[in-house]
């Protein structure tokens, strides 16, 4: 959705209440198997898959704290995106980015597909695909992990999408730019809140 003005408090809350919109794409939850070749690949002939990793520091301690700061969203922490939502990480739950570029509004709201924080496991995860409205179309994956052996502690963002609308389309280059750096800023975001370390070269 595109607004040559910030939308009002009013048109977000309409959006998160949105519940009922259906998800603008047919792959609903293959983030789940992305780690697949023959999954990517099929993915792959279709839209842009992009996998970010940042290694956040090591030991349980940072991997509970990494966790719980996935789950209460604080890796949307980022200076120059608004993020708007109802409680920590829930299948269904419906959230919206807001964004200005060139001066134009954007409001990209997506559902959460999955969600899997169990606590006996060495990984947590979710992913939201797009609704309609939203500049893009596909599915991302967050996911915080620990190496049993080594217990180093991952970030992870993946994707994939493909633009949704004309903007989108004659901006590609800006588009994928805005996505890079959104990783970037997330792997910071998420950094900071569970007290990592910043070693964003790797």
């Amino acid at each position: 959705m595109i607004r040559l003005r910030r939308p009002s408090e009013r048109e977000i809350e309409a959006i998160l209440a949105g519940t009922d919109s259906p998800l603008t794409y047919q792959e609903v939850g293959a983030t789940a198997r992305i780690d697949s070749p023959d999954v990517r690949d099929i993915l792959a002939a279709r839209y842009d898959v992009d996998r970010h990793e940042i290694v956040l520091g090591s030991g349980r301690e940072l991997y509970t704290r990494a966790s719980a700061a996935l789950a209460d969203w604080r890796h949307f922490g980022v200076p120059w995106l608004e993020f708007h939502r109802r409680g920590a990480v829930a299948p269904g739950q419906v959230v919206a980015t807001v964004v200005c570029i060139a001066g134009a509004w954007f409001v990209n709201p997506c559902r959460v597909v999955y969600a899997d924080f169990s606590s006996d496991r060495d990984s947590v995860a979710y992913a939201y695909g797009t609704l309609r409205g939203h500049a893009e179309s596909g599915e991302e994956r967050f996911r915080v992990s620990i190496d049993p052996a080594s217990s180093e502690v991952r970030y992870e963002i993946t994707a994939f999408s493909r633009p949704a609308i004309f903007l989108s389309r004659v901006g590609y280059p800006l588009a994928r730019r805005v996505q890079k750096s959104f990783a970037r800023s997330s792997a910071v975001a998420l950094i900071d809140a569970s007290g990592g370390v910043r070693n964003l070269a790797r």
